[in-house]
């Protein structure tokens, strides 16, 4: 384990805090630097010998270095030979490789790196091609290595090249050389470079080192080369996405230094990479007045800190994950800096000293005093290897929310439903926290679990579950009507009316969740009908342990005033206190209030509709062996304003029967005529999304409103009788 070049560190580490994520990215890459024990070249910060890493080998494996040999020494260029070998890491220096990595354009050394799925001859010979004819600008596709042949006082190198590259029969004098040196095995990796034999005294900067046993030199080692290389970078540096060089006098926004600064500067998070505003239409906004334009947003930055951020790629690559298209990055907080070091791609590893581990760790300190790195989470809806959306949040306070678990008095007897085991229904238990919650959200489970399946044979580039993530880790609003869209999406691919069965645990999982989102701020609701994204009220006291037996419990008298408590009593206090703590069931009584909207009473009637239905389908399934159901025969999917309408007499007259003339459900079946006398279902404006949801919560809730009220009746130490009793009539 070595420990951090000092003065490396001390050369390229920002100075003050890391206030934004390019100075976060800059501190990366000097810690990459002086782990790698700093460079003398001048050339160092542009190559990227990392990328290479899957390209080397200790072995004979399937990692070539294919070179083009060519012989400058004669009055004309001649190809000597083209050979493969292993490419051994101690190889890798002399090659002044620097990668190109967005898109299919050529690298911006003359050393170009092959497909990482491996090459065959015919690919190889074409990469062999284009280092002779396209970098050195022979076919007129590299302007700025042009201008160096032209102005470069050793420019004759490169247009030797040139000439050589122009030759018609230049591929098919490359394939007859490698064709028997090339590798047998079916499509190796392979790295495609040239090496030129020439008199060091023709040169005025001479070649960097010796040259091999045969008299070549390798890229790296020839300063003309390297120029070509540095003037592509920076000519695609300046123009990438734009009509006009991005670039001019003008104050880094790392350094603070006033110069020649890039407003498209790359970074290892590819904030650049391509707009696709005609797919991705939040890449679009109009200017007050004026056309649409592209949200790309300039960040002016100077040669030296776009250098010093590109060598953070391999930290920020170790750092990232990717959950269906979304491509995540989450960077280390500075109380773990040895893992973040850790994570890079080198040959040799290294350890901070403590001093050193201390000052970086200031850098990284907030304002507030917290050593928690202030750049969480980013996130950017990724086509193939491209990222086209792309978010940053503060990832410090996002999770101080309790978005990771519900409240007690959802998933309790004493108003709420049945508790799952612990470890059988993930997000919800008593152990989650900050952590396993940002691990679910950037893995995808807490998405995949509630929201609707991709259409297979109809790809999106909107999935909904990668929405859901983007909008969690960025912050952005998420409209709840999409959330309810997709949540009776999901009900539906999982219900199975053939065998009765009903996804009740996928139900209350999603209304988990929409209460976590609720109460995070998070939910976007359309003004009227704000309530959905109300936080559900307490009116008990409880305690901390979400799955613990210590709750606050009623007093007898609150669920009879006699307290002789019957089942009857038991529900009924369960199911008013339930609508009572929710807003979303709840409509403003204030007659100053400029909300006169009925949604929730519809909400309500739509909520009391499924849970009297979802008790009486438990009784036919349960009380008279029935197979197929009132609940089988009316899916959330399927349930409208005007079939609640038309189905709610025969529920009440089946009651009827079932109860011998009374009621079987009495306090729900008040409750809901008294829900649709404020509102009839025929005069709903309720969207569908939001009948069908709340109307498949009422289907869990009275699927399981006999059993809780036994539960509650049971700690409140109430014999409640024969639990199987064939009748749950008032009079119990």
């Amino acid at each position: 384990m070595t420990r951090l070049d000092t003065a490396t560190l001390d050369k390229y580490l920002p100075d003050g805090p890391i206030s934004s994520l390019r100075r976060l990215e800059v501190l990366y890459g000097a810690m990459t630097e002086a782990a790698a024990g700093g460079t003398d070249s001048e050339y160092g910060l542009y190559y990227t010998p990392g990328e290479l890493a899957g390209f080397v080998t200790d072995a004979d494996d399937d990692r070539y270095l294919v070179t083009v040999k060519v012989d400058l020494t004669g009055d004309d260029p001649r190809l000597d030979a083209v050979t493969a070998q292993p490419l051994q890491p101690s190889m890798v220096e002399d090659l002044g490789y620097a990668r190109y990595p967005w898109g299919r354009g050529i690298d911006h050394s003359i050393t170009e790196r092959g497909a990482k799925g491996g090459s065959t001859l015919d690919t190889t010979v074409r990469y062999c091609r284009e280092r002779l004819e396209r970098w050195t600008n022979a076919s007129g596709k590299e302007p700025a290595v042009g201008r160096v042949a032209d102005e470069h006082p050793d420019g004759h190198v490169i247009r030797a090249l040139q000439t050589l590259g122009s030759r018609d029969d230049i591929a098919d004098q490359i394939e007859d050389s490698l064709a028997s040196n090339f590798p047998s095995a079916d499509s190796p990796r392979v790295v495609a470079t040239v090496a030129l034999k020439l008199d060091p005294e023709s040169l005025e900067a001479p070649p960097d080192g010796p040259p091999d046993g045969d008299g070549y030199y390798y890229p790296g080692q020839l300063p003309v080369l390297n120029e070509g290389m540095v003037a592509r970078k920076n000519h695609k540096l300046a123009t990438k996405n734009v009509d006009s060089p991005s670039k001019g006098e003008g104050t880094c926004m790392v350094t603070g230094d006033r110069g020649e600064v890039f407003g498209t500067a790359e970074d290892p998070l590819a904030f650049f990479t391509i707009q696709h505003s005609e797919k991705f239409a939040e890449l679009k906004r109009r200017t007050r007045g004026g056309p649409i334009r592209s949200r790309r947003r300039p960040r002016s930055c100077s040669n030296p800190a776009r250098r010093w951020s590109t060598s953070a790629v391999g930290r920020v690559t170790a750092c990232a994950s990717t959950c269906s298209r979304t491509w995540l990055t989450v960077t280390p907080s500075a109380r773990n800096c040895s893992t973040l070091l850790s994570r890079t791609p080198t040959p040799r590893q290294s350890s901070p000293s403590s001093r050193t581990q201390s000052r970086i760790t200031k850098r990284l300190r907030t304002r507030s005093g917290s050593t928690s790195s202030a750049f969480g989470t980013t996130a950017a809806t990724s086509t193939s290897s491209t990222r086209c959306r792309t978010s940053i949040f503060t990832g410090r306070e996002r999770w101080r929310t309790p978005i990771s678990t519900c409240w007690r008095s959802t998933f309790d007897p004493v108003a709420g439903f049945r508790r799952p085991a612990e470890d059988d229904w993930r997000h919800i238990d008593d152990s989650i926290g900050q952590d396993a919650m940002l691990r679910a959200i950037t893995g995808g489970s807490y998405a995949r679990d509630t929201l609707a399946y991709p259409t297979a044979d109809d790809p999106t580039s909107d999935d909904p579950r990668e929405w859901l993530v983007t909008a969690l880790l960025t912050g952005e609003p998420v409209p709840v009507d999409k959330l309810l869209s997709q949540y009776v999406d999901r009900i539906a691919s999982d219900t199975d009316a053939s065998d009765g069965s009903f996804p009740t645990y996928l139900v209350l999982t999603q209304y988990a969740q929409l209460e976590a989102l609720a109460r995070a701020g998070l939910l976007d609701a359309p003004d009227d009908r704000s309530e959905l994204a109300d936080t559900p009220a307490i009116t008990m006291d409880q305690t901390n342990d979400l799955f613990g037996s210590n709750e606050s419990l009623p007093d007898p008298s609150d669920l009879a005033p006699d307290g002789d408590v019957k089942k009857y009593h038991a529900r009924k206090y369960r199911l008013e206190r339930f609508l009572g703590e929710r807003p979303a069931f709840q409509v403003d009584d204030d007659p100053h209030s400029a909300d006169d909207s009925q949604t929730a009473d519809e909400r309500r009637g739509a909520f009391l509709f499924g849970v009297f239905l979802g008790q009486l389908a438990n009784h036919q399934s349960y009380n008279r062996d029935m197979n197929r159901t009132l609940r089988d025969q009316h899916p959330a999917d399927r349930m409208t304003a005007d079939r609640i309408q038309n189905v709610y007499p025969d529920l009440e007259q089946r009651s009827g029967v079932y109860a011998n003339g009374d009621q079987l459900f009495p306090e729900t079946e008040s409750l809901l005529k008294d829900a649709f006398a404020e509102a009839p279902p025929s005069s709903w404006a309720l969207p569908v999304e939001d009948v069908r949801f709340f109307y498949a919560l009422g289907l869990a809730y009275g699927a399981e409103a006999r059993g809780q009220a036994f539960q509650l009746m049971d700690r409140l130490g109430i014999d409640y009788g024969d639990a199987d009793d064939a009748t749950d009539s008032a009079d119990e």
